[in-house]
């Protein structure tokens, strides 16, 4: 599943979902303007987002996010209050990512000052190693995918964000893949952190273990992008079995 997260992240450094900063770097080498194919592995779209925050919005909004910390910043991850929701019944994707952000950065890493965060790690803290006075968000894109079979019954998370300051001359990728049975944002706050300040590619996966709970009585699961559908939709991707609900309501047949 690494091998193929790598080749997703090869692969989606160069699609052109929009113009990245280092699209318009000249290496002479064609793939700036050039996408890569689509691995065969690959099922069913490639979500393309930008998250371009670079400092916190105030008040909180849930649509300013960046990659790293999802718009909340290092007092955001540090804060033992969570981002909350307008309608808690009916979240919207960018309010499950960030508080998805929250609790993976959190789950690994002692998010209190006696812990070292703010001064040995964190989102302020730099490459280097230094204090800074940054909130430490870091723009860019990030593209969700599966991987399956052709049976449209694994659906394995794969996800690549690349940062701004990616850099084409001098290219890296970090992989990240999820312990244990966390989502595909289970290694941000780790591996992810490292690579996105040090200007790489970060390739995840949720190795098929993430959660993926099954409303027996709508007949709905989860999507990538938290959204929820009727099963065979998630399979295939598509909209052929029922139109997208929100969560609390039963889907609707189409």
């Amino acid at each position: 599943m690494i091998r193929r997260t790598i080749s997703l992240a090869l692969a989606l450094v160069f699609v052109t979902a929009g113009t990245p900063a280092y699209a318009t770097q000249d290496l002479n080498v064609g793939m700036a303007i050039t996408p890569n194919t689509t691995p065969s592995f690959v099922s069913g779209d490639i979500r393309a987002a930008r998250y371009g925050a670079t400092s916190p919005a105030s008040p909180a909004n849930p649509g300013a996010q960046d990659l790293l910390t999802a718009g909340l910043g290092k007092s955001g991850l540090e804060s033992a209050v969570p981002p909350g929701f307008v309608n808690p019944v009916a979240p919207t994707a960018l309010e499950l990512r960030q508080r998805a952000i929250y609790t993976n950065y959190r789950a690994l890493l002692d998010p209190t000052a006696g812990g070292g965060y703010g001064t040995l790690y964190g989102p302020n803290v730099d490459k280097n190693g230094n204090v800074t006075a940054s909130q430490g968000l870091i723009p860019g894109w990030e593209y969700l995918a599966y991987a399956d079979d052709g049976s449209g019954r694994q659906n394995v998370t794969l996800m690549v964000q690349v940062p701004d300051t990616f850099d084409l001359a001098n290219a890296c990728i970090i992989t990240a893949t999820t312990s244990g049975s966390r989502g595909v944002y289970g290694a941000i706050g780790t591996a992810g952190e490292w690579g996105l300040k040090h200007g790489c590619a970060v390739a995840y996966a949720d190795k098929g273990s993430g959660n993926g709970l099954h409303d027996l009585m709508t007949d709905a699961v989860g999507l990538m992008r938290h959204s929820t559908s009727c099963t065979t939709t998630a399979g295939c991707l598509t909209a052929t079995c029922c139109t997208r609900r929100t969560i609390g309501s039963r889907p609707t047949r189409s």
